[in-house]
């Protein structure tokens, strides 16, 4: 049982995901009691996983040595390029934010889903519910910051500068390859 017990554990918390799981559903989704679970947890070896427990709920996380390989693959995933559509709707966040996706199809004039989704993807995007708005905001990351070599959004080309460097800043965001552009 014990064998099973963690192969079910370790389903489960994939399952839920980083949402996590609390205790009383776990206990009751494995039918188990807690000094159980509490063995089970102990005994749960998950090579580059590591299952950790914020108040009441469980989350499987990685372990800290495996943060150059996740780094390194969330900045693989940035490096690709961004396509026109995906460029825009990046500039327009960037400029207005916070916006939300129906602030960008007005401004763009089209259906922007796709492009968002692929932002958000890439973690350049992240969107946030605000309270007192119906919609999501969408902000950009500090990876976007990290990526394009802007110590804050206060750095993004103006208006007020020529236009050529504002062009240059913006074929660095489709042509960009996960390095600093300074």
């Amino acid at each position: 049982m014990a064998h099973n017990l963690n192969e079910a554990i370790t389903a489960l918390l994939y399952t839920v995901g980083e949402d996590g799981i609390e205790t009383d559903q776990l206990l009751t989704s494995l039918n188990i009691d807690e000094p159980t679970l509490n063995e089970a947890m102990n005994a749960l070896k998950l090579p580059g996983l590591m299952v950790q427990k914020y108040g009441d709920t469980y989350v499987l996380t990685t372990q800290k040595e495996m943060e150059p390989y996740i780094e390194s693959l969330i900045l693989n995933k940035v490096s690709t390029k961004l396509s026109q559509a995906s460029m825009e709707v990046l500039a327009i966040i960037a400029y207005n934010q916070p916006v939300t996706r129906s602030d960008i199809e007005l401004i763009r004039g089209i259906a922007s889903d796709g492009p968002v989704k692929t932002l958000i993807a890439k973690g350049l995007v992240e969107p946030k519910q605000q309270p007192d708005v119906r919609g999501q905001q969408l902000y950009t990351t500090d990876l976007f910051l990290n990526v394009f070599g802007l110590e804050s959004l206060s750095k993004l080309p103006t208006t007020d500068e020529e236009a050529e460097e504002i062009e240059s800043f913006f074929s660095n965001l489709v042509n960009q390859k996960g390095q600093n552009n300074t």
